[in-house]
């Protein structure tokens, strides 16, 4: 891949377009500079200022009333954004290390371990400086009135992919107020952020490592500018990991010892960005975006591996969308009216969706500014559920899906110790609040959520979901769609609905079978025949899926398999 600058944009789906801190709301309580001042408590760690988890948590405990344990979140999403400067000071902190992945998967959980970890001060008060920043990362996602998908551009047909990651948003598609906010968010705000902060940013870094009153004459070093690297994209190393900020700079490529002044990392920053804006490069996320009406099943080839990778499903509306592998960071944009599947993926990110069902197994999941969606949920971290977010349900994974073991254990789940139904809502409401027990946070310097705002799906509710596909290398419908065992242990009483309801299946079956034959003896008596209770079933069954628009799934999935096969040369 050819090296480039970009702005590392899931990492902002992921962490600060609702940011946890809400600088509006928290700022006379929030102070970077108070946490700064402690500098003088870092230790070092391999020659990198850090600050231990406790005295973290101490220092920052008044910061958010009410909000306990917020901290666990910010330590959580560094395991996952920047995995490789958590474990250069933590060497006991284990990590899975899958080939061709871009990080590796850090095997830590803040919300059940205790342990006193080692935290790198730098890219601690970078994240912290940037989610109090991050207001302008604000967007409005929000269905209005007067939006309309537009009909030239829009992707149709049956399970059409494409990547357009790299791709400017045409003119004709900025008539919708979805796609216009949309594209002013995809071609500049986190790029404004970063511009904004870059040189006060290296100078908090300078001030870490002792160079007191920084000024853009201050030199840094190769490694002291890598604290950055997790807000870029620059590229891929051969092992398929991303590749550090610093090898952007000629000048470390020639001497590696070298250091450079602020002033010209920072403009040298800029110049590349603005650079790049203006390249057709491609880099390493597979997008999905505004699918209206269609199935589409990914499962990654040989030429276009998925496993291990980003992936961003965007504004897509009435569609099925299937992610069969084990994903680094999915994203989940503007959707409405969609099922989703996603196989695995470390880190789950769902902003401003609608009447949405997704089923997943996820390290970690967040929910944002969501309304009418319902999460079916493996994953062994608290959910986070932040933003004006209404009507969200959270139900255990339901899915049927061959090759669940396999990618739950690639992003590190364990299925036994599903918390599904333990999310946490530092902002607003709490897993206290839900609709089982108990009342919303009522502290008055928080906004708070109402209790019905996330509840927990009713057993009652509860229907296991089918991936329709029969084999991994293969996406087909042809040798049938027969059901994998329930992939998750269930929660007693959702594991009793689905056995009675077995039950009630076989029982209906039984009596189908009895009338049948019934009306084939009757017919050859010249009453009725059997025939015609099968084409009433057949008929309410036909409506039935017009109605609920599976039909459509359907033929979707034969001409999918209809592709498959012309492509295998069957």
């Amino acid at each position: 891949m050819e090296k480039g600058l970009r702005i590392q944009r899931l990492l902002f789906e992921h962490s600060m377009q609702v940011p946890l801190i809400v600088a509006a709301t928290l700022s006379d309580s929030v102070d970077i500079g108070q946490l700064l001042e402690e500098r003088s408590y870092c230790i070092d760690v391999k020659g990198v200022p850090c600050i231990t988890r406790e005295l973290f948590t101490r220092i920052t405990s008044g910061w958010l009333p009410k909000a306990d344990d917020w901290q666990d979140v910010v330590i959580g999403a560094m395991c996952i954004h920047f995995p490789q400067s958590i474990l250069e000071v933590n060497p006991s902190m284990k990590a899975s290390n899958t080939g061709k992945w871009v990080a590796p998967i850090v095997e830590f959980n803040p919300f059940t371990s205790k342990e006193n970890i080692y935290i790198p001060f730098p890219e601690l008060l970078i994240y912290l400086l940037l989610q109090l920043r991050s207001k302008k990362l604000a967007s409005n996602y929000r269905e209005k009135a007067d939006a309309k998908w537009p009909e030239e551009g829009t992707l149709r047909g049956a399970g059409t992919t494409i990547d357009l990651s790299h791709e400017r948003l045409p003119n004709q598609m900025a008539s919708s107020p979805l796609l216009q906010s949309t594209m002013i968010h995809d071609l500049g705000r986190e790029e404004m952020l970063i511009l904004e902060n870059i040189e006060g940013i290296l100078k908090m870094v300078a001030e870490l490592y002792g160079m007191e009153g920084a000024t853009a004459d201050t030199q840094l070093s190769l490694k002291q500018v890598d604290h950055l690297s997790y807000l870029f994209l620059v590229g891929l190393d051969d092992e398929g990991r991303f590749l550090p900020l610093s090898s952007v700079f000629k000048e470390w490529e020639e001497d590696r010892e070298k250091k450079l002044p602020i002033g010209t990392i920072t403009s040298t920053i800029k110049r590349l960005l603005k650079e790049q804006k203006d390249k057709d490069a491609k880099h390493q996320t597979f997008e999905v975006m505004r699918l209206e009406k269609k199935t589409m099943l990914r499962s990654g080839t040989a030429q276009s591996p998925l496993r291990g990778k980003d992936v961003r499903i965007v504004e897509c509306s009435e569609s099925y969308v299937y992610i069969l592998n084990s994903t680094h960071r999915v994203s989940v944009i503007g959707c409405m009216d969609c099922t989703i599947f996603v196989g695995a993926a470390v880190s789950l990110s769902i902003n401003a969706c609608s009447r949405l069902k997704i089923i997943a197994t996820a390290k970690n999941c967040r929910v944002s500014n969501c309304v009418d969606t319902t999460v079916y949920l493996c994953t062994n971290h608290k959910p986070i559920v932040i933003g004006d977010t209404r009507a969200v349900v959270f139900g255990p994974y339901n899915a049927s899906y061959d090759q669940f073991e396999r990618d739950a254990k690639v992003v590190g789940v364990d299925p036994t110790k599903n918390t599904w139904d333990d999310y946490y809502a530092p902002i607003g409401v709490s897993a206290s609040s839900s609709a089982f027990s108990g009342s919303p946070n009522t502290d008055q310097h928080l906004p708070t959520l109402p209790a019905s705002a996330v509840t927990l799906l009713p057993p009652e509710k509860f229907f296991p979901f089918v991936v329709p596909i029969a084999k991994e290398s293969e996406p087909t419908i042809s040798s049938g769609v027969t059901p994998a065992p329930q992939a998750a242990p269930l929660p007693p009483k959702y594991a009793e609905i689905i056995e009675r309801r077995k039950a009630e299946v076989e029982a209906l079956r039984k009596a189908v079978r009895t009338a049948q034959s019934k009306y084939a003896d009757d017919g050859k008596q010249g009453g009725s025949s059997g025939q015609d209770l099968q084409s009433v079933v057949q008929d309410y069954f036909r409506e039935w899926l017009i109605t609920s628009g599976n039909l459509r799934q359907i033929n979707d999935l034969v001409k999918l398999e209809e592709e498959f096969s012309k492509a295998a040369g069957k």
